[in-house]
C-alpha cells in the first residue's frame, strides 16, 4: 500500500508536469548530469582526468538509459517512479524500529508527500538517490545495532561509501557509524573490530575510484575535484559575493581564478588551491570564520527552501500538487518550517533510546558537513526521511503525552515545538536574495533548448529571461547568438552591445560582436573588441583564436602567428590544431 501511494502521488507530480516547458529539458547541473550519462552509456566512458563532480549518478543513470533510451522525460519519470516508492519503504522499515507500526507508516505516507523530495525525485539530479541510500544507511546500521556483526556494520560502510560516490556530505555518516559500532560490542577486541567494519566497507567502495583517478591525473583524489571550489563559495571572507556567482559569466569567472591568480593548470590542483585560499582566510579570521559556520549551520533548519542555480519556488505554478505542498508565507514556510520544530520534539524523545540517538546523530552530522560548504534546498534533500521521521515521532509524542493527560509534558513539547516554529519561519536574509531567479530559469531553460536546436523554443525563453531582468548580460549574449544564426547581423550587434554594457566584462559577447562586425567590414571596431575581450579574461584561447583569425584576413601574418602561439599555449585540448595550423601559416608570404 505504501509503495503505491508514493508511486501514485510522485505519478500525479509527473503527469502534471510533462506539459510543462520547465521540465522539459534538463537544466544546468541535471544537464551536466544527462550529458555524462549519454556519453557512458554510448561507450565513451567519463571525462579525462579526475572525477569533477562525485561520479556514482551519472553511471546509474547511464545504467537507466539503456532502458529508457534517451529521452529526459522518460528518464527523470522513471527515476522518479523508482525511488518515490523505494525511500518511502525504506523510511517504513527504519522507523518500525522506533515507533508503533501505524505511525512508522505515517512516516512513509509523511514522505511520499513532502514536496521537496517528490520534486528534486523527478529532476536528473542525485539529490534524492541519496535520499534513498542515506535512509538505507540507517537501516543497515539499526539491523547491525539490534544484531551486532562485523559484516553488517561493513556492509553499512559499503552503503555509505557508495552514498558518498553519490552526494559527497553523506560522507558525514562515516564517523556516526562508527562510534556506534563501537558501543555494539561487548568485549574491547570486539568493539575495536566493529569500529573498524564501516570505515572498511568505505575504503572498499572509494579506493577503486581514487586509483581510477590516480590513473587519469595522476594525482590522488578519492572522489572528485569540486568540493575545492565548493569549499572556498561558503568560506571565504567574500563569500555573500561567491555564494551569488550563478552559471555563466560569474561562474566562469570563479572557475579560471586558480589558473589566472597561482598558475594552476589542472582541475586536482585547481581544488587544492581553492582549499588553501578557503583555509587561509579562515586562519586570518578565526572568529569571523567560526560565526559564518554558525550562522550556515543554523541556516540549514531554517524552513525557507533556499536556492542554488534554481529557486523551487520559481516552479511551484507549474503543478497544483507542488503548489500544496511547498509554500512560504511571513509566518510558516511549509514543510521543512514545520517539520524541524516537529523534528525537535522528536529528537527529545527519540534520543532515550540507542537507536534514537543513532538517527539524530546522523541527522546532525550530516546538516553540519553541508553547512561547512553552504546550505541550500537541494543539499538538504538526502536528510528529509530522517527528517520527516523524526518529526513525526514528534507528532506521536505529544498525542501520547496527551492521552495520558502528562500536561506539564504537553506543555513542556509545546512550548518547544512553539519556539523552534518562531525561531526557523523567521525573515531570513541570504546572499542569493539579489539574484533574480525566474529570468535564470528561462536563460537556463533556452540554453538546453539552444542545445538541441530549438532555436524558437530558446529565443522565447530568453526574451522571457530579459522581461524578467532586463540587465541580464548572459541572456542577452544568448539572444544575440540566436539573432546571428538567423542571419540578422543588425540585432545580434545590438543584443552583443547591450550585454556588454551591462557587463563590460563579458568577453564571450566581446568575441562574437567582434567577428560580427569583421563581417560588416569593421575590422579594426573587430581588433578593439577582441582586445578588450583578452583584456578581461586573459586565458580566453577563443579570443586569441579569433583575433589571430582576423589579423590573417588582413594580411597581418606575423601577429596572427603569435596570437595563435599564444592561444596554443593556453588551450591543452586544441594545441596540435592551433600549432599546426601555424606551421602553415609561416609558409605563406605576408601581405599588406
Amino acid at each position: 500500500m505504501l509503495a503505491a501511494f508514493a508511486m501514485l502521488v510522485q505519478g500525479v507530480f509527473l503527469v502534471e508536469t510533462a506539459g510543462s516547458l520547465l521540465f522539459r529539458y534538463p537544466l544546468v547541473d541535471a544537464a551536466t548530469y544527462f550529458q555524462q550519462a549519454v556519453a557512458i552509456a554510448a561507450g565513451h566512458g567519463a571525462a579525462a582526468g579526475a572525477f569533477w563532480q562525485p561520479p556514482l549518478y551519472p553511471y546509474l543513470l547511464a545504467g537507466l538509459l539503456h532502458l529508457t533510451g534517451p529521452d529526459p522525460t522518460i528518464l527523470r519519470a522513471v527515476q522518479a517512479l523508482l525511488l518515490a516508492p523505494l525511500t518511502a519503504v525504506l523510511l517504513w522499515r527504519v522507523a518500525r524500529r522506533v515507533l508503533p507500526p501505524v505511525w512508522a507508516l505515517g512516516c512513509g505516507l509523511a514522505l511520499s508527500v513532502t514536496g521537496p523530495l517528490f520534486f528534486y525525485q523527478a529532476q536528473l539530479l542525485p539529490a534524492a538517490p541519496a535520499a534513498a541510500l542515506l535512509t538505507g544507511i540507517l537501516l543497515l546500521a539499526l539491523r547491525a545495532m539490534e544484531s551486532p556483526a562485523f559484516w553488517r556494520w561493513l556492509l553499512a560502510g559499503v552503503v555509505t561509501g557508495l552514498a558518498a560516490l553519490c552526494v559527497g556530505t553523506c560522507g558525514a555518516l562515516l564517523p556516526v557509524l562508527m562510534v556506534f559500532a563501537c558501543l555494539s560490542g561487548a568485549a574491547w577486541r570486539r568493539r575495536l573490530c566493529y569500529a573498524v567494519a564501516p570505515l572498511t566497507g568505505v575504503l572498499l567502495v572509494l579506493t577503486p575510484v581514487a586509483l581510477r583517478n590516480q590513473e587519469a591525473s595522476g594525482r590522488w583524489v578519492w572522489i572528485s575535484t569540486n568540493d575545492g571550489i565548493n569549499l572556498f563559495v561558503g568560506n571565504n571572507r567574500n563569500w555573500e559575493v561567491t555564494l551569488t556567482a550563478q552559471p555563466g559569466l560569474d561562474w566562469d569567472k570563479l572557475a579560471r581564478l586558480p589558473r589566472q591568480q597561482g598558475n594552476v593548470m589542472n582541475a586536482v590542483d585547481g581544488g587544492l588551491y581553492f582549499r588553501h585560499l578557503a583555509l587561509q582566510d579562515a586562519s586570518r579570521d578565526p572568529a569571523a570564520a567560526l560565526a559564518r559556520l554558525a550562522r550556515k549551520a543554523g541556516v540549514f533548519w531554517h524552513g525557507r527552501e533556499l536556492p542554488r542555480n534554481m529557486d523551487i519556488y520559481g516552479w511551484r505554478n507549474q503543478a497544483l500538487l507542488l503548489r500544496a505542498a511547498v509554500w512560504r508565507t511571513r509566518a510558516l514556510c511549509f514543510p521543512t518550517g514545520l517539520l524541524v520544530p516537529l523534528a525537535l520534539v522528536g529528537a527529545w524523545v527519540l534520543v532515550r533510546r540507542r537507536a534514537g540517538v543513532l538517527l539524530v546523530a546522523a541527522v546532525f552530522a550530516f546538516g553540519l558537513l553541508v553547512a561547512l560548504y553552504f546550505p541550500c534546498s537541494r543539499y538538504r534533500v538526502p536528510v528529509l526521511p530522517g527528517l520527516v521521521l523524526c518529526a513525526v515521532a514528534g507528532v506521536h509524542a505529544i498525542g501520547a503525552a496527551l492521552s495520558k493527560r502528562r500536561w506539564l509534558t504537553v506543555g513542556a513539547m509545546s512550548a518547544l515545538a512553539l519556539a523552534a516554529l518562531a525561531a526557523v519561519n523567521q525573515p531570513l536574509t541570504w546572499p542569493t536574495d539579489q539574484i533574480c531567479y525566474p529570468a535564470h530559469l528561462w536563460n537556463a531553460i533556452g540554453a538546453a533548448a539552444d542545445g538541441r536546436g530549438d532555436l524558437n523554443t530558446a529565443g522565447f525563453c530568453y526574451e522571457a529571461a530579459l522581461h524578467q531582468d532586463p540587465q541580464f548580460a548572459d541572456a542577452l549574449f544568448n539572444q544575440g547568438t540566436i539573432f546571428a544564426r538567423r542571419k540578422e547581423n543588425a540585432r545580434a550587434i545590438a543584443s552583443y552591445e547591450a550585454a556588454i554594457a551591462a557587463r563590460p566584462d563579458h568577453d564571450r559577447a566581446r568575441i562574437n560582436l567582434a567577428l560580427d562586425l569583421a563581417d560588416r567590414g569593421d575590422l579594426d571596431a573587430a581588433f578593439r573588441q577582441l582586445s578588450m575581450a583578452e583584456t578581461v579574461n586573459p586565458l580566453s584561447a577563443e579570443a586569441l583564436y579569433n583575433h589571430a583569425a582576423l589579423k590573417l584576413r588582413a594580411g597581418r601574418k606575423e601577429e596572427a602567428l603569435l596570437l595563435l602561439g599564444r592561444a596554443a599555449a593556453l588551450d591543452a585540448s586544441r594545441r596540435p590544431a592551433y600549432e599546426a595550423l601555424a606551421r602553415s601559416l609561416s609558409q605563406v608570404p605576408e601581405t599588406r
